[in-house]
């Protein structure tokens, strides 16, 4: 078994552990070129331990089935994202996912800016960078979009940033209390100002979605 594990590129669900498999959903229903830290998937895995994580993850890379990035994250190749999401969607894993977010107590905040926003530094600010009790994930980034997610050490809430326009970044959350939400904005305000990203912010908007 493990001689073909080695020689096979192509994505054979039946070879794969349960935590390998788990690595691949984790990585399937978020956005392709996903780049997760290590110690951003032990806390979405529950706190696997941090040696069977390292095992999952080498045989992962020694299949093709994942690539490691420069700075040390963790993602899914190109040629194997869309076959890997699709195993998961077949399953209806990726359906069920949507629906359990969709159950979670969600708020959605804007924060506007009068200048654009330069998506490459809000990234590079932001990245690996703890706010409280809420722990760095991983991300995913192009010229003109970027996605960063966090998420408790305790109760496992979670919060994102996206850049939703070249004006405005979402703050979403689940599973947050509001008071929370408001601090963890504040830190992000003032780290943006402190790196000039935004000069000025003519309002924030908050919603309330079920």
């Amino acid at each position: 078994m493990e001689e073909y594990r080695q020689e096979s590129a192509d994505f054979v669900p039946e070879y794969l552990s349960s935590l390998e498999e788990s690595v691949l959903e984790e990585l399937s229903v978020r956005e392709k070129n996903y780049n997760f830290r290590f110690n951003g998937l032990r806390r979405l895995l529950r706190d696997v331990h941090q040696q069977k994580l390292t095992r999952a993850l080498e045989r992962l890379q020694e299949d093709r089935l994942i690539q490691q990035s420069p700075d040390g994250g963790y993602g899914l190749g190109n040629e194997t994202y869309d076959k890997v999401r699709e195993y998961f969607d077949n399953q209806g894993l990726i359906h069920h996912y949507q629906e359990q977010n969709s159950e979670l107590k969600k708020i959605l905040t804007t924060i506007t800016s009068e200048k654009e926003i330069p998506v490459e530094d809000l990234v590079k600010q932001l990245a690996g960078k703890y706010f409280g009790y809420y722990r760095f994930v991983g991300h995913f980034s192009t010229d003109n979009k970027g996605r960063l997610e966090w998420i408790h050490v305790e109760d496992h809430s979670k919060i994102l940033i996206s850049t939703i326009s070249q004006t405005e970044i979402e703050i979403e959350s689940y599973n947050v209390k509001s008071e929370t939400i408001e601090r963890f904005i504040q830190l992000i305000r003032q780290m943006l100002v402190n790196h000039q990203i935004f000069l000025q912010i003519r309002r924030i908007s908050t919603s309330h979605a079920n």
